[in-house]
């Protein structure tokens, strides 16, 4: 776990310190005098939550034909996967609270990294919606708690082949076979929230 973590951290650590060399190490404005692209933020907890294959199951269970004892053992699966992934979650929950998003120039390869043009440059950036300079104290907080955002979400992410194994283990071959397709979508949406950076509220 700890190899991961420091894995994570090196991914995030080195394309920042590559950018900050480019700027002068400012973390204020672009060279050309321009607000800087506006962060995205990261998915929030209630969609990492959401993740649950159990859940998936529940939501699929028309389409899966199951079996009201399937769907009492899977329903009871969630319980248990939300119950064991609460802890982490909520330290997830915590430092992303802690977080100020707006048009401040985003962490190189973080969740929140986006080249999306700047919006309005005169609205208070704890808002979401406007630009702000900021400072090298700021920038440095903002980098540690991407890093400690990252962490945590790829800790999540390796929790999902157990949790996945375990509720595709409640189906018949059959119906694991007709759930391919529903596994490989919340896959996808994996990669968005957690590998890519997908955009939370």
């Amino acid at each position: 776990m700890r190899n991961h973590a420091l894995r994570a951290c090196a991914i995030l650590v080195l394309p920042f310190a590559a950018l900050s060399a480019q700027r002068g190490g400012r973390g204020g404005s672009t060279p050309s005098g321009e607000a800087p692209p506006r962060a995205v933020r990261p998915a929030t907890a209630s969609q990492l939550e959401d993740l649950n294959p159990a859940r998936m199951l529940v939501d699929k269970r028309k389409k899966l034909s199951l079996a009201d004892s399937q769907l009492s053992q899977i329903k009871a699966l969630e319980k248990k996967i939300t119950g064991r992934n609460a802890a982490i979650i909520e330290q997830y929950d915590s430092v992303r609270g802690e977080m100020r998003f707006g048009n401040v120039a985003p962490v190189p390869g973080s969740m929140g990294a986006s080249m999306g043009a700047a919006g309005g440059r005169n609205r208070n950036a704890s808002s979401g919606s406007g630009s702000t300079m900021q400072t090298p104290e700021a920038a440095a907080k903002m980098r540690e708690q991407t890093i400690a955002l990252r962490v945590i979400a790829m800790q999540i992410r390796e929790r999902r082949p157990a949790d996945l194994a375990e509720a595709l283990a409640l189906l018949t071959p059959e119906q694991q076979k007709q759930a391919e397709e529903f596994v490989k979508e919340q896959e996808d949406e994996v990669d968005r929230l957690i590998s890519a950076g997908g955009r939370g509220g």
